[in-house]
């Protein structure tokens, strides 16, 4: 099987671009006899931190209008079997119609991969965006939601084109987790961190609010891209003008941040909206307690329903419950030593890159059958035309 992958790739570094090289590498290393063309649609010319929509508008009209363009060319030239969009909806649903009509001139199967969270509230709002996002999922041939909220939403309005996968770890990752159970309580205590784009969206702001008042946290490090312009006004909120408790890493490799989830007791990503954050996958298995919002797939990541929770997660913007969720897992030992056991456990049960390739390959078949199936109504109608005429 040919798949013709249309997905952002490394770099910048971000979700949707960790499970494209997860997936890329698996791939390339499997054997399986699946092949995999990629296309990437990152943005060159849009600074990750950019909260602009006049920037965002323009940089994803030029890459929108080149990606149209381009793909014919790989289409004809490397004749796919299946393509995987990757989509974030939002504007990005205008070229994902376009795509999708483009792959129907080729009698292309297409499986549109939503990254995002905001399915229930889009329907809970019925504004544009959710009526455009069903009009591209039902024209798609089969679509992946990556939360189970998301996934019942559609159920519930009659969408059935569409299956739930949750985003794999990265296979270098997962073997460093396999050696983790006896490191897990060998941490530095008082230190907790963040990974991610420093902005506003991500909660930054409520952390380092809460923060401020925790007596006994020594760090609170900073990991991800940021503008000094942010920085400077955390900086004033925190008042730690010296820098001896709030410390800002920026951008650092990926060898840097797992060292950093194996120090830290704690993670956390207070985020305003969230798909399936990688991160958050990432410092599970790497035995980290998680202190996270309740959006996207978060919760159901983190078990937190369950009677063996591997985290703790509160409402969006607000400062007291983050501050009292830290504390608590900052004062008893015991805690965020049991939460980072049961998270790495979890993880090595339901999200390696094996068990959900198999659910990739899986959703390409289904579109590949409902293809054939639908080649197979337009022949036989055609051929009871042909006969009455």
């Amino acid at each position: 099987m040919k798949v013709f992958l249309i997905a952002p790739a490394p770099p910048p570094v971000g979700g949707i671009e960790s499970v494209t090289d997860n997936l890329m590498n698996y791939i390339k290393t499997s054997g399986n006899g699946t092949s995999l063309v990629l296309y990437n649609t990152s943005h060159k010319y849009r600074p990750v931190t950019s909260s602009s929509r006049i920037i965002r508008l323009a940089t994803g009209i030029q890459g929108a209008i080149k990606t149209y363009f381009e793909i014919d060319k790989i289409i004809r030239n490397e004749k796919p079997d299946v393509i995987h969009l990757a989509t974030s909806a939002s504007l990005s649903l205008f070229k994902d119609y376009f795509l999708i009509k483009k792959a129907a001139k080729y009698d292309i199967p297409i499986v549109l991969h939503w990254h995002f969270g905001r399915i229930p509230q889009l329907k809970d709002q019925d504004n544009w965006e959710w009526k455009l996002l069903k009009k591209v999922i039902l024209k798609s041939t089969m679509s992946i939601v990556i939360d189970n909220k998301s996934y019942e939403t559609l159920l519930n309005t009659g969408i059935t084109n569409v299956d739930y996968v949750p985003n794999p770890l990265a296979y270098d990752i997962e073997l460093q987790a396999k050696e983790l159970s006896k490191e897990i309580n060998n941490r530095q205590l008082g230190r907790i961190i963040y990974v991610g784009h420093i902005i506003k969206n991500k909660g930054v702001f409520e952390l380092v609010k809460a923060c401020k008042h925790i007596s006994n946290l020594k760090e609170l490090i900073l990991i991800g891209p940021y503008e000094e312009a942010v920085k400077r006004e955390l900086i004033n909120i925190s008042g730690d003008e010296g820098n001896r408790w709030l410390k800002f890493m920026g951008q650092i490799k990926i060898e840097k941040v797992i060292d950093y989830m194996k120090s830290a007791p704690i993670l956390l990503l207070p985020s305003y909206t969230e798909g399936f954050p990688m991160v958050i996958l990432e410092g599970m298995a790497l035995g980290c307690a998680i202190v996270a919002t309740d959006v996207g797939a978060i919760p159901e990541m983190l078990h937190v329903e369950s009677s063996e929770p591997c985290g703790i997660c509160i409402q969006p913007q607000r400062v007291a419950p983050l501050k009292e969720a830290i504390e608590n897992l900052l004062l008893t030992h015991k805690a965020w030593e049991v939460y980072g056991k049961r998270a790495n456990d979890r993880v090595l049960r339901k999200y390696t890159i094996d068990h959900v390739y198999e659910q990739y390959k899986s959703v390409w078949k289904k579109a590949l059958n409902a293809m054939g199936e639908t080649k197979l109504v337009h022949a036989q109608f055609n051929k009871t035309q042909g006969a009455r005429s």
